[in-house]
């Protein structure tokens, strides 16, 4: 929800609540999305659930692929992601920077996104049957217009390139000069997250991106899951 309906909710004034709900986000109890001004639930909830013993997949599957994106991020630089499909949006629920000198990024863990927004997101929406995909797009056509250019027929071309290519491209539509490569991940034929590596579109040229896709897609199958062929 946004700052004014938190507030109004509460019965306190914008400040205070503008104050509280933001010690909740540096806790990462609640995350705040800059594009779209809400505040959604943040990924310290889930931690506490499995430190009372409770299994929550993704976090079981974000301790066993967490070695994966710290060599993809050694071996090819810029800021690798973890998403996964919440409650029809992408999850952010591990990110590995390193060294990297990218200095504008608004994905943090516990951050989430309408299918199609980001490239871990496209990832996770490209996987969709047609029907199911065209759906979500025209879903989530208005929420895609307060990501930077990002628009319905843009996400529905870069949908397109995961079966040509083997991954998806998110080319500068969100961040300006900023573009991610992204595959997705399968375990028993069924999609488990998405991972993305994001750097500057100078980074990205054709060759180098498809390097990036070889590099995530081994690194995946070695720890036992599976992916598309890359192109």
């Amino acid at each position: 929800m946004t700052l004014s309906a938190a507030a109004k909710r509460a019965d306190i004034h914008v400040a205070t609540a503008h104050r509280l709900l933001t010690s909740l986000v540096e806790e990462d109890f609640l995350n705040f999305d800059p594009y779209t001004k809400r505040y959604c639930l943040g990924l310290m909830p889930y931690e506490i659930v499995t430190r009372a013993g409770h299994d929550l997949e993704f976090l079981v599957l974000r301790k066993k692929l967490r070695p994966i994106l710290e060599r993809a991020q050694a071996e090819v630089s810029g800021i690798v992601c973890m998403s996964v499909d919440s409650r029809g949006e992408a999850l952010c629920v591990d990110l590995v920077e390193g060294q990297s000198d990218i200095l504008v990024n608004t994905l943090k863990v516990g951050a989430r996104r309408p299918l199609g927004a980001g490239a871990a997101s496209l990832a996770l929406l490209a996987v969709r049957a047609e029907a199911e995909r065209e759906a979500i797009i025209r879903k989530e056509s208005e929420r895609y217009l307060k990501y930077g250019r990002l628009t319905a027929d843009i996400v529905r071309a870069a949908c397109a390139g995961l079966h040509r290519d083997g991954y998806v491209l998110n080319d500068a539509v969100i961040i300006p000069d900023i573009g991610a490569v992204a595959i997705p991940v399968f375990s028993d034929g069924a999609v488990v997250c998405a991972l993305s590596v994001t750097n500057t579109i100078s980074r990205l040229h054709a060759d180098r991106r498809r390097e990036i896709a070889l590099v995530l897609t081994q690194a995946v199958r070695a720890a036992g899951f599976q992916t598309l062929d890359v192109a």
